[in-house]
Parts: structure tokens; C-alpha cells; sequence
């Protein structure tokens, strides 16, 4: 650990300090040490809040502050505006005390910051693959101008692109900002719910001559309980006792809720809303303190926002239903209990959202 720390940026060893950490964890020492001494590829896999965005980064603006490009250094690509609005916070707090700047490039960020961004690249770029193509379709010369000089494509949650329409718009976005800016840059991949190490190493480096590297780090062995409850609704209420069976869940989900911080899982936008709208009465009938949140793509950025603040607010309980915006990546903090209504739609959807309670 002393090598590696002392092997970081000063402003990284100071951000250490200051927050107070007792141990550079394993996954980030094996990530410092393949990114700094080797150009391979590397695929970051452990669970959600182990420290996988600060294993990338810490190693990644060590050398981008040591050798600095004349371009934006890093293109972080995520598959959530949420996810980027989060990091933003977590990589800016570790910049505060030097020149390297982050910047989100997405369809709630201002036009002028993006203005600024092309009059002067450098330090981080935070974008969606929808944004990156954008920038693509309305102005190449723009991408050559931000990239010429790119070091590394960081993606997060590479999971939820692989085998997926968006996994193969992302890769073909990346192979063309390669053939135009002339050069290859490093990727590395994040994920917390990786069943085929070996597919997700091909999907990483397809489109370049590199290899990818996976740190050998042994997961710590966790413990969860796991309980299901049925209940037999019909959705159009057609069946008999239907309704009865309808309230009691909406009383059991309020009960297993009541004085908690938790995430609400549905598989849909309308079962959110209709949740929460029902936690929300029975709070009101019973005399107790809304503290219920929706989160999904489709409610304003300042309410999605406000959810997340309220979740990690260390001495606040809150209840938030949410769809697969707060699946991936987002660190909460302390969570009580998850709750998945409905069946998801994919085992690895499944164990994300499990994941977020570990």
C-alpha cells in the first residue's frame, strides 16, 4: 500500500488524508499498478460502492496530471445522466485542488459549458453515448478538436451495454472518434454485475489492437437475506377479491418501508408513480412522515435530484421508487432493505439492484 500511495498524485494523496481513509483497497492498489506501468485495457469488476470509480481514477488523473494531453484527457461514457450527475461530485471533489476540470455533456448541461469545453479541451469529459453521437452528427470537427489528444474511455456499467443495441451505438461511436482522431486510447471498464468475464473482455476491446486485463482480486464473501411474498392481482381487477388483495399489498409494502432508508424497485414508470402515491397516502392516514421519493426518467432533473439527496442523507430515512436509474452505479450509502416489486427482467438486473444493499 505504501508504494502505491506514494506512487499517486500529491493532491490524490492529500485527498486521501483529508477524507480520512484507513487502507487503499485491493482493487484500487492492482488497478494503480496496471494502469500506470502497463497500456492494456482494464475491466474493473467488484460491487456496487467497493471503490471502482476511484480505482480508475485515482491512477488515471495521477497520470493525466503528470503527463497532461492537449485535448480532454478522458472520455467517461455512462448510460445514465444520474449516474454521470453523480460521479461528477465524486471526481470534482477529488480535483479541488488543481487545474483539471470535469465537464458533463449531456441534454440537461447548459450550452455555454459545452461552448467552453470546445474552446478549450482538457481534463474529463462526462457523456452518454446519445450525447457522443450528437456531437458526431452535428459537428465532427468539433469531436477531433475535443479527442486529438486522448488518453483514456473510461465506461461504466458495462454490463447494461453488452449485448445490447446501445452496446453496439457505443462501440461504433468509439471506433469512428478513432479513425478520426488517428490514435486508440486506453478503455476502462467498470461493472459491478459481470457474469461472462470473458465476453465482457471482447466487447471491451473490440475496435482496438490492445488486450484487456482483469485485476485478480477476491471478492468479500457477503451475506443477504432474501425474502418473497406473492400476491394474486389481477390488473384489470377482473378476479375476485382482486381489490382486497390489491390494498393489502400496497399496506405491506408501507409496513416493510415504515421507518426505513430503501429503494422501491418496479419494472415501469406507472408502477412507481402508483407506489408512492399510494405509500403516500397511507402515510397521510396514519399520521406519519412522507418521506417518499420517485426517481425515473421521465420527472425533472431537480426531483431526480432531490430523491438523491434525500437517500444519502446519512441521519434521514426515505423511501424512493425507482426504475433503472438508481440500479446502476449510484452510491446511496447506507440502505436498509431493497425492495423489487414485480419480477425484473434479467437476472443481472435482478443481482444489480441486490447489489445496492451490499
Amino acid at each position: 500500500m505504501k508504494n502505491v500511495f506514494e506512487r499517486l498524485a500529491p493532491f490524490i494523496q492529500e485527498y486521501i488524508y483529508k477524507n480520512g481513509w484507513t487502507e487503499i483497497r485491493p482493487i484500487q492498489v492492482a488497478a494503480c499498478d496496471l494502469i500506470l506501468n502497463t497500456e492494456d485495457n482494464i475491466l474493473l469488476a467488484s460491487g456496487t460502492a467497493s471503490g471502482k470509480t476511484e480505482a480508475a481514477f485515482l491512477p488515471i488523473l495521477t497520470d493525466i496530471y503528470e503527463n497532461p494531453s492537449s485535448s480532454v484527457d478522458v472520455l467517461y461514457i455512462s448510460p445514465l445522466k444520474a449516474l454521470i450527475n453523480d460521479q461528477f461530485i465524486r471526481i470534482e471533489d477529488m480535483l479541488k485542488e488543481t487545474d483539471i476540470q470535469v465537464t458533463k455533456w449531456h441534454g440537461d448541461v447548459p450550452q455555454n459549458t459545452k461552448n467552453k469545453l470546445i474552446k478549450r479541451p482538457r481534463g474529463i469529459l462526462q457523456t452518454t453515448p446519445e450525447s457522443l453521437e450528437a456531437m458526431l452528427m452535428r459537428n465532427p470537427g468539433n469531436i477531433i478538436k475535443l479527442f486529438s489528444d486522448l488518453r483514456y474511455i473510461v465506461i461504466d456499467e458495462i454490463h447494461y451495454f453488452m449485448n445490447d443495441d446501445r452496446g453496439l451505438q457505443t462501440l461504433c461511436i468509439l471506433e469512428r472518434i478513432q479513425r478520426l482522431i488517428k490514435k486508440e486510447p486506453r478503455r476502462i471498464g467498470l461493472s459491478a454485475t459481470l457474469g461472462d468475464y470473458e465476453l465482457a473482455k471482447e466487447w471491451l476491446n473490440s475496435g482496438t489492437k490492445r488486450k484487456t486485463v482483469i485485476p485478480n482480486v477476491p471478492e468479500e464473501k457477503r451475506r443477504i437475506r432474501l425474502g418473497i411474498k406473492y400476491y394474486e392481482i389481477e390488473e384489470n381487477g377482473q378476479k375476485e377479491g382482486a381489490k382486497t388483495d390489491i390494498l393489502q399489498y400496497y399496506k405491506d409494502l408501507y409496513e416493510k418501508t415504515l421507518n426505513k432508508k430503501c429503494i422501491i424497485f418496479s419494472n415501469s414508470k406507472s408502477e412507481v408513480e402508483n407506489n408512492i402515491a399510494h405509500l403516500k397516502k397511507l402515510a397521510k392516514n396514519r399520521n406519519t412522515k412522507d418521506i417518499y421519493y420517485v426517481h425515473h426518467a421521465n420527472i425533472s432533473t431537480a426531483l431526480r435530484r432531490q430523491a438523491e439527496e434525500q437517500m444519502k442523507a446519512e441521519e434521514e430515512n426515505a423511501v424512493t421508487g425507482a426504475t433503472v436509474t438508481l440500479e446502476l452505479g449510484i452510491d446511496l450509502g447506507r440502505l436498509d432493505r431493497i425492495v423489487q416489486t414485480g419480477a425484473p427482467f434479467t437476472v443481472s438486473s435482478f443481482v444489480q439492484r441486490l447489489r445496492k444493499k451490499w
